[in-house]
């Protein structure tokens, strides 16, 4: 534990000096349509291959909205998303295509590409009074790493970077390049950079092309039940970094590096949007803020509970754990706004802060 909170203090100083002394990134945003999802795949199996196919295509436009909603709206309002009928999603349709589709005569399966109409959707999030961002920020890069056996997998079939490539990275609010790094990218570099080498990581900006990279790292555990995942670099925002652990079910490592790279996308749109939201501070920027705060529980169970829900509120960075007992944590961590606007964030997290002048207390909600 406190090892992780050494990486999170020495990583988070050495990229806040690379951000500060970076040159300016003259990559804009590309010009696409964020109202399009790309890349959804379904899988369906039903009594013909007919009813497959009809059921496939219903799931897959009720999901391609719902994750454009999320796409383009706050974070913490996605509860108040609106559950429509098919008939209103059709309304909402432009059109979709077929990357490519297999059936046979009870399953389908097929990825595709929907097209929506911005107006009607845009006129749908407003009627809820909630604020939309569908201002794409320019591109970044991200170089996802998979550890399998204590040795880096180079063959870029890992499961890791295929989910990676199995998200849409064009038209998401924050877009990404993939980068891939060859075979004297070893551990040792690895272990270089993530303990603070500078001089290596401005190295790799170099070489990419990009001031903004980040290294999506993921390893499972020698017993297979989890997958650790970091992230550090610097994103359109800044100094980014942050760790997490995903159970694996039943032994399928591609569905949990699946979601884990999901979930990840997420947290980078999330960091763009709140930044961009109103009251962000100057020219819609908050200003990245240091929060100390008492974290209060019944058991272990729920610590670990409520460390895994921080962890995964996008903005939160750097988590520290300075102190743990059987009923209170204390840690600091990282904030766009500080402590106060993190409050008004986390009830859509199943958290509360609540308290001031410096005493802050977080508890399950």
């Amino acid at each position: 534990m406190r090892r992780d909170s050494t990486f999170s203090r020495t990583a988070g100083a050495v990229i806040l000096c690379l951000w500060l002394t970076a040159a300016p990134d003259s990559t804009q945003a590309q010009d696409v349509d964020v109202y399009t999802v790309a890349k959804l795949s379904v899988d369906i199996q039903a009594k013909d291959a007919v009813t497959a196919k009809k059921q496939a295509l219903r799931l897959a436009k009720r999901r391609a909205l719902h994750q454009l909603l999320r796409r383009i709206a706050p974070f913490n309002s996605f509860d108040s998303l609106p559950t429509l009928k098919d008939s209103a999603v059709e309304e909402l349709l432009d059109g979709f295509s077929l990357r490519r589709e297999r059936n046979s005569a009870t399953r389908y399966l097929a990825t595709l590409d929907f097209r929506f109409q911005a107006a009607a959707v845009r006129k749908l999030l407003t009627g809820k009074r909630l604020v939309i961002s569908d201002q794409q920020a320019g591109r970044i890069a991200v170089l996802p790493v998979y550890i399998e056996n204590g040795k880096i997998n180079h063959t870029g079939r890992d499961p890791w970077r295929m989910a990676w490539n199995g998200l849409d990275l064009k038209h998401t609010i924050t877009p990404v390049r993939l980068v891939r790094a060859g075979p004297s990218f070893t551990m040792d570099v690895l272990s270089g950079l993530l303990g603070g080498d500078v001089e290596a990581f401005a190295g790799l900006r170099d070489k990419y092309k990009s001031q903004q990279l980040v290294l999506a790292v993921a390893e499972p555990t020698v017993d297979g039940t989890t997958l650790t995942t970091r992230l550090f670099g610097v994103d359109r925002i800044g100094p980014l970094s942050l760790m997490r652990n995903d159970p694996v079910y039943k032994s399928d490592v591609k569905s949990t590096a699946r979601d884990a790279a999901e979930i990840t996308l997420g947290i980078l749109e999330g960091r763009w949007k709140l930044m961009k939201s109103p009251g962000g501070g100057a020219k819609g920027q908050a200003v990245l803020t240091g929060v100390d705060v008492i974290v209060e529980y019944v058991g272990m169970k729920q610590w670990l509970e409520i460390r895994a829900r921080l962890v995964k509120v996008p903005g939160v960075q750097g988590l520290d754990i300075k102190s743990l007992s059987a009923r209170t944590a204390q840690v600091a961590f990282q904030f766009p706004g500080g402590a106060e606007r993190l409050s008004r964030t986390l009830g859509s997290h199943g958290l509360a802060l609540f308290g001031g002048s410096g005493a802050w207390i977080l508890r399950s909600n």
